[in-house]
């Protein structure tokens, strides 16, 4: 058993030591790096830390480990002196999508981020390839400070792997790092539509610095006159990019003041599909409906089957055109249209309704006299008789006396019924009614379509103006 113990112990005893020895080798070896060679030196006064080191004849993996020996990501650049400046520039490749239901917009972009980092500046040796400045592999990001830059009004973002990382990862003799990435986001974009589909939106990129506050780091945007460019062959199905406008700020929140970068795109709307989809369809069915004023009044089947028929297409028409936008509180241009075009569709099947009464008037007018024809010949009949019978009895005074009242009772009856519109009229018109209804058609002919055009003339310019 002691002996068991004994090995034991004799077996972790040497590998502490080889664990020391290989320890105390790669420091040396790291310090052999830096002390072999001539250090740069450099007078700025305001980045106290480790300045560049040389290159001399070294092979390029002894370049790299001289660079980033005794190198420490922990800490920024120029620790407890002025912030990082870290200027940046984007490069837009496409717009692949912007949609008004969820309100945010897709594009790909090239990220392109400078700072100085004076602990990454070495000597140039043009001999060895170390000039102005080296490109270095993207693995080593894991090993250098880099800013904490992130896109405020994200909801999504995708790095590219194909072929291999999208990274760019280049430092040159100053110690000044370029930082490109290619990403592909989808940032919000709150629209207002109330001049949809006429409309300009203006979606916002912003950029900030997460944890690090204005002590620490500052975002700005490259000193040019393009700081924000895009792809010269960028074509997108229902905007155009206008204009775009970049600014910078400083943001207040609990935790500090933080740099903010913050570039709008203005895109303008093509009228295009939806005056294929939507505005040209509506206009023929509109004029279709006033296909029925020219349609003889007798034929009342075709203009009821035309008046529903425009209606209920009006309605499919709306239905379709606000099927896919979002459900907002206020009304949009389109829905003003679609709602005019619904009211003039369905008031034109009101005029046939209108025309269809009065059309059938005449008829029942006449219906009307004719039946009041006969009570009134029933009453003289019947007075007839009662005068006949009095007449009868013989010549005594009380019935003449009633006979005169009774001829009295008659004048004074006839006179009240022609007062009142009774059997004693004067002669009619027998196609009145019939008249005002084609004069119904005829001004309808030219009331539609002119109020149309006026509501037209109304609409356009308020909304493109």
């Amino acid at each position: 058993m002691a002996t068991w113990i004994l090995c034991i112990y004799t077996a972790t005893l040497t590998c502490f030591l080889l664990g020391r020895i290989f320890v105390d080798g790669v420091r040396k070896d790291c310090s052999n790096h830096t002390s072999s060679h001539k250090v740069k030196r450099n007078t700025d006064t305001e980045a106290p830390q480790q300045k560049g080191k040389a290159v001399g004849t070294r092979s390029p993996s002894n370049f790299l480990d001289d660079l980033l020996c005794n190198y420490d990501k922990r800490i920024r650049p120029d620790f407890k002196g002025p912030s990082v400046n870290v200027s940046c520039d984007i490069y837009v490749n496409s717009f692949d999508s912007i949609s008004e239901t969820t309100m945010d917009y897709r594009l790909n972009i090239f990220l392109r981020q400078t700072w100085r980092d004076t602990r990454l500046a070495f000597e140039e040796n043009e001999e060895m390839g170390y000039s102005d400045s080296v490109s270095l592999d993207p693995s080593l990001l894991k090993r250098i400070w880099v800013p904490d830059t992130f896109f405020t009004n994200e909801k999504g973002a995708e790095f590219h792997h194909v072929t291999t990382e999208n990274k760019l990862l280049r430092v040159n003799s100053k110690g000044e790092i370029l930082y490109s990435i290619r990403l592909t986001l989808t940032l919000a974009c709150p629209m207002k539509l109330q001049r949809f589909p006429m409309d300009q939106q203006v979606c916002p990129m912003k950029l900030e610095s997460y944890g690090m506050t204005t002590d620490d780091v500052r975002l700005v945007w490259k000193d040019t006159d393009t700081p924000v460019a895009i792809a010269d062959d960028l074509v997108l199905p229902q905007f155009a990019i206008t204009s775009i406008v970049t600014t910078q700020m400083i943001m207040e929140y609990s935790t500090g003041s933080y740099s903010r970068m913050r570039a709008e795109f203005t895109l303008e709307r093509q009228m295009g599909y939806y005056m294929i989809q939507t505005y040209v369809p509506t206009i023929l069915i509109v004029i279709l409906s006033w296909v029925s004023f020219w349609i003889n009044i007798e034929a009342a089947p075709a203009r009821v089957a035309l008046g529903i028929t425009t209606v209920l297409t009006m309605t499919t028409q709306s239905s379709g055109s606000s099927g896919a936008k979002p459900k907002v509180s206020y009304v949009k241009a389109i829905d003003i249209w679609m709602a005019v075009c619904l009211m003039f569709v369905f008031a034109a099947l009101i005029e046939f309704a209108a025309v269809n009464f009065a059309s059938r008037q005449d008829k029942e007018v006449a219906r009307r006299r004719q039946k009041m024809k006969q009570k009134q010949e029933e009453k003289e009949k019947a007075k007839n008789l009662n005068r006949k019978k009095t007449n009868y009895s013989g010549y005594s005074v009380a019935g003449q006396q009633l006979s005169r009242a009774a001829e009295q009772r008659s004048q004074g009856e006839n006179k009240d019924q022609a007062k009142n519109g009774g059997s004693i009229e004067k002669p009619i018109n027998p196609t009145e009614f019939m008249d005002k209804a084609k004069k119904i058609d005829s001004m309808s002919r030219i009331i539609f379509p002119c109020a149309f055009l006026l509501f037209n003339a109304i609409y356009w310019p308020t909304y493109l103006g």
